[in-house]
């Protein structure tokens, strides 16, 4: 597989785009074309890592951590709210924490006040507020250093080599309690001095926001996650990566130095600067095209099918349709050849949309149990592509699939309705 990643402006905004063997993968919203020079020159200048006083949802970024104050213990539903900025509360599960006091305290129960070390774990979700865990974890190309229990784990997506397993023990020997390690996919084939230099670091940086926590005031943003071309790069970073192209010089100078500074290994000459010459870079891409599909209810296949897809409050309904696909003399095999190329294009447009949650899928209907046994091996090693975790649940009588997809940023429609 070959992986090339494309940013440009289109439709007003910022377009990242993942293509793997050229086909359109992942499309996200970076940011407002009309803001987006006066933005980039700030973040490239700036050192402080403080938070814009923006009392919005939107200025909270998955990653940060924050000394935040409880402003409200909700007792029916065993949570807090915490405000990690003035005005801007978010959800703790007292089930799922363990609080990290920072003022002088004579008991565990938490209570109006109560000042806690917390990383924002999940985004604002339409009106709910964004959520916050006492966990926390840094994330670099390599690898991803967390509190917690005393583990060092290894991507579902690696092959458990010898230089794997050996890294692993050398990290497990000097890990210190309540700290675990996860080797991130990037991690296959990098060479280990490099990725247990990341780790070192990224630990030590961890323990120094620990330790200097108690010593900062309500509010204080400790640590500000990396902008999206960083978090991006250090996700999609591997040797199959061969090409980045931009046409916007702010992201070429900022791709620069990411790369010869904070990936050094990399390879800068896959970096290109696109200077437009008989058509402008979206254009070359056919992201006109694959922008219109990604937004668009219904989904072609090339056998004829088609897909409809409904992004509701609760989940994501998927309709899977014969369309033109007719084979009047094989039904049965021909209803199991379109389902799997169905699932091959749902998978992709769950990652295209960054669709997640609950996903309900309405398979066309098979009578042999043969034939759905081969579609959920089919499902399952499908989803296992995908970056994001994706668990299969089961199928129904009716052949109606469950699966769930890891909530991690806004969908594609939502970062489009917060740009408008």
């Amino acid at each position: 597989m070959t992986r090339e990643w494309m940013i440009t402006s289109y439709q007003n905004h910022i377009c990242s785009c993942i293509y793997e063997d050229s086909k359109l993968m992942e499309l996200e919203i970076l940011n407002d074309i009309q803001k987006s020079s006066d933005e980039h020159e700030r973040n490239f200048h700036s050192n402080n890592t403080e938070p814009a006083p923006d009392k919005q949802y939107g200025s909270v970024t998955l990653g940060n951590i924050y000394v935040g104050r409880v402003q409200n213990v909700v007792k029916n539903l065993n949570a807090a709210f915490i405000e990690i900025q003035n005005g801007v509360p978010c959800y703790y599960s007292l089930d799922d924490n363990t609080p990290v006091y920072l003022n002088p305290k004579n008991t565990d129960r938490i209570v109006i006040g109560d000042e806690v070390l917390v990383q924002v774990s999940k985004e604002a979700l339409k009106q709910k507020a964004p959520v916050v865990s006492s966990t926390l974890s840094l994330t670099g190309t390599y690898v991803v250093v967390e509190t917690g229990k005393h583990t060092v784990g290894i991507s579902k997506r690696l092959s458990k080599d010898e230089n794997l397993i050996s890294l692993k023990q050398i990290i497990q020997k000097e890990l210190p309690e309540g700290y675990s390690v996860i080797l991130r996919t990037n991690a296959g084939g990098a060479d280990p001095d490099t990725v247990l230099s990341e780790y070192h670091a990224l630990l030590s940086k961890l323990q120094d926001i620990i330790d200097t926590a108690k010593y900062k005031k309500v509010f204080s943003c400790l640590y500000q996650e990396a902008g999206d071309l960083k978090r991006i790069l250090q996700n999609i970073q591997n040797p199959d990566l061969i090409k980045i192209t931009t046409d916007l010089p702010e992201i070429y100078d900022e791709l620069t130095l990411l790369l010869k500074d904070s990936i050094p290994e990399s390879d800068p000459a896959i970096l290109k600067l696109y200077k437009q010459e008989l058509q402008p870079l979206y254009a070359v891409y056919k992201l006109d095209r694959d922008y219109k599909e990604a937004v668009e209810k219904k989904v072609w296949l090339r056998s004829g099918a088609y897909l409809v897809i409904e992004q509701t409050e609760a989940m994501v309904v998927i309709d899977v349709n014969t369309g033109k696909a007719v084979n009047k003399k094989a039904k049965e095999e021909h209803f199991l050849k379109v389902n799997m190329e169905a699932m091959t294009e749902i998978v992709r447009q769950l990652r295209l949309r960054n669709l997640s949650g609950i996903i309900m899928i309405d398979f066309i209907d098979m009578e042999e149990a043969s034939s759905r046994a081969s579609l959920i091996e089919h499902i399952k090693a499908e989803i296992k592509k995908d970056r994001i975790p994706t668990n299969y649940i089961e199928m129904t009588k009716l052949n109606l699939v469950e699966l769930t997809r890891k909530k991690v940023q806004r969908s594609l429609m939502e970062q489009l309705k917060k740009e408008k």
